[in-house]
């Protein structure tokens, strides 16, 4: 497997660098890049309540490392808010639209593999949002990936993940298929099988649409919350805060997402 340098892209750099690897999460990007922004809201309390948690852990204008920034759902309202936004994706495709969506140019970005981080820029704080972290699929590219984050944190920064409840899909014991609608002329369908010994969930998108049919599939190994905080602790980082939401809820069984913050142990 190859390895090459960053593309950088935006008005403004920061030096940061990482590596880049082909792999599943490039070929989801590359996939759905052109209407990630209709699976997704762009908008709204959710995204809202989202700036709010991370403004009261480390306020703008802290400088904030998007995971699998995308197409700048987030990172667009981040920048606006004030933060000084870095994102990485694995996606050409997805970084290309995340430019277009970013009228003010304010983001940069890394086409990169997070699970091999490489940064020369140290971050007040880590995002990495949208079950991004559960799309690495072994427990080996999960823990590179929190190696990377530390190195990748100020000496009081703080890291945020926004994950699924491991609950959600490990209580399925066949495969299940929802359907919504992404326009009025395109339908979207989504068969879930999960492996439970290997806590791996298979998500097939099914887009119908006018052009035909195309299938993208989604792999997402999850992590128990004592298994997390384990391999946190491996690469020198522990765990501060788990809820149920950006509202800080609390966790029960049917919690539907897990948000984690992490920061580096103290010496």
């Amino acid at each position: 497997m190859t390895t090459e340098a960053p593309q950088q892209t935006g008005n403004r750099t920061n030096g940061s660098t990482a590596s880049r690897k082909s792999n599943g999460s490039s070929a989801y990007g590359e996939a759905l890049a052109d209407v990630y922004d209709s699976l997704y809201p762009t908008s709204g309390p959710a995204i809202d309540s989202m700036i709010t948690f991370l403004d009261e852990l480390r306020p703008a204008p802290a400088s904030l490392l998007e995971l699998g920034v995308g197409t700048g759902r987030l990172a667009i309202p981040l920048a606006k808010h004030g933060y000084r936004v870095h994102g990485v994706d694995a996606s050409p495709a997805m970084l290309a639209k995340l430019h277009e969506n970013d009228a003010t140019g304010e983001i940069t970005s890394s086409v990169a593999d997070f699970s091999a981080l490489e940064v020369e820029e140290r971050y007040d704080v880590v995002l990495t949002a949208l079950n991004t972290f559960f799309m690495l699929p072994t427990q080996e590219l999960q823990i590179s990936c929190l190696r990377g984050i530390h190195d990748a944190l100020a000496d009081d920064g703080v890291a945020v993940f926004e994950t699924y409840n491991p609950q959600n899909y490990h209580r399925l014991t066949e495969a299940t298929t929802q359907i919504g609608h992404l326009a009025p002329d395109a339908l979207l369908l989504d068969t879930v099988q999960v492996n439970r010994q290997l806590q791996s969930a298979l998500v097939v998108h099914t887009i119908l649409g006018p052009d035909g049919l195309r299938k993208v599939p989604e792999v997402s190994r999850y992590a128990w919350p004592a298994e997390f905080d384990v391999m946190a602790r491996l690469v020198g980082l522990r765990v501060t805060g788990r809820w149920a939401g950006w509202d800080r809820s609390a966790l029960s069984e049917l919690t539907e997402k897990h948000i984690v913050v992490v920061e580096r142990q103290k010496a």
